[in-house]
């Protein structure tokens, strides 16, 4: 390969950098193993009394039979010697991940720009075509030093730590992948959201009773909740609610799932079942899901109830509802249509009545029963000519 010989009449190149430039060809060699084969090569030429215009330096260390030379070190034109600090490079990364429990990793490298430049201008020069960048040399090697001393394994879909060693900026960051814990959960509380609020206005929410016991065993950072749907804070949850909590950099990837469900089922608030390590791929499918719901309301009305067979006529209707003004603030005001399945009701006192209703997933329970000054139609509250005073509201039953 002439060009070869045009680049080592030129310049020094360290046994990486020189078999780099031909690491599409053969394979089952590293670019290190390349090198060496292509520079001994070359030396058994001139050695042979061949008259190849070769710089000296590249080939320091070897031994000639019939050429007289004694070729002095020098600094790799490509890699300015980088390849020989990797080793050092590697282990302020392990020490830097030391407190993470992983099995996988992956390596990604900001090389120097000088480097990353200059290999370009070089490419250009020679019209070299079977080369692999510096950057992808510099990562395999790094993680290979790495699994070697810490004999952990190099994942490049789904590695449990991401590292990045910025060579201008002399930085070490790390992307640590979230554990995703599956689970159901049923809520006791009229007084608590499911996600933590911001403000804090409540002392607990299902995240924070679920995320307390599991922070614990990862050493998490903190968590984000997925939750198929979710019930208002005065709403209870007696049916089991899908959800997916994501614990956030977590230092700790083993949980003991048996040890998790019976700390968090000590509480009176919220209980769990059907735990599980899953991947973040479920988030997307409980998002997806639009289950129906069965809701249990009771509702006190301001005066005594009468005619309630006209709630037979909601069965099987379609509801208009606009946004609810509860929601306007978060929600855009658009028209929604959905579906009442059932509906059974029964007399509980003259101005209470219990309300089992079977709904299509989005539509609004409350809005239903009081028609939210007539942006929700049919409703209730109209339809029985008698103002909701109360509502006590639980979701009993989620069809999956």
């Amino acid at each position: 390969m002439q060009f070869l010989q045009e680049i080592l009449s030129e310049h020094y190149l360290c046994d990486h950098c020189l078999g780099r430039q031909t690491a599409s060809l053969l394979s089952g060699y590293s670019n290190k193993q390349r090198g060496f084969v292509i520079r001994t090569f070359i030396a058994f030429l001139v050695d042979s009394g061949e008259e190849l215009k070769i710089k000296k330096t590249n080939f320091y260390g070897i031994n000639f039979r019939f050429v007289k030379l004694k070729p002095e070190k020098e600094e790799c034109y490509l890699c300015n010697g980088l390849f020989e600090k990797l080793e050092e490079k590697a282990k302020k990364i392990i020490d830097k991940i030391k407190d993470y429990e992983f099995s996988t990793f992956l390596v990604g490298t900001n090389p120097p720009n000088e480097l990353m430049n200059r290999e370009v201008e070089f490419w250009e020069k020679y019209g070299i075509e079977w080369a692999e960048s510096i950057n992808t040399e510099i990562n395999r090697e790094i993680g290979k030093i790495i699994s070697k001393i810490t004999g952990k394994d190099l994942d490049r879909k789904t590695p449990d730590i991401t590292i990045l060693y910025d060579f201008n900026k002399k930085r070490i960051t790390f992307l640590v992948r979230s554990i995703f814990i599956f689970g159901r959960y049923q809520k006791f509380s009229r007084k608590m959201p499911q996600c933590n609020w911001r403000t804090r206005i409540y002392k607990k929410s299902v995240q924070s009773v679920i995320e307390k016991p599991l922070l614990k065993q990862t050493n998490g950072e903190k968590t984000s909740f997925h939750g198929e749907g979710r019930e208002d804070v005065d709403v209870r949850c007696l049916g089991w609610r899908p959800f997916v909590i994501e614990v956030i950099n977590p230092k700790k990837r083993k949980v003991d799932l048996k040890k998790l469900l019976k700390e968090i089922n000590k509480n009176k608030y919220v209980k769990v079942k059907d735990l599980k390590i899953v991947d973040r791929s479920v988030v997307k499918q409980l998002k997806a899901a639009k289950p129906d719901k069965t809701y249990r309301a009771i509702i006190t009305f301001s005066k005594p109830l009468k005619d309630l067979s006209k709630l037979k006529s909601l069965e099987g209707t379609i509801i208009n509802q606009q946004t609810p003004i509860r929601v306007l603030q978060r929600r855009a005001d658009m028209l929604r249509k959905r579906k009442v399945k059932k509906i059974r009701y029964k007399l509980l006192s003259n101005k209470k009545l219990q309300l089992i209703v079977r709904a299509q997933s989005g539509l609004y329970i409350k809005e239903l029963i009081h028609g939210d000054n007539g942006r929700t139609k049919p409703n209730i509250q109209e339809l029985l000519n008698n103002k909701v005073k109360n509502i006590e509201l639980d979701v009993i039953k989620i069809h999956e």
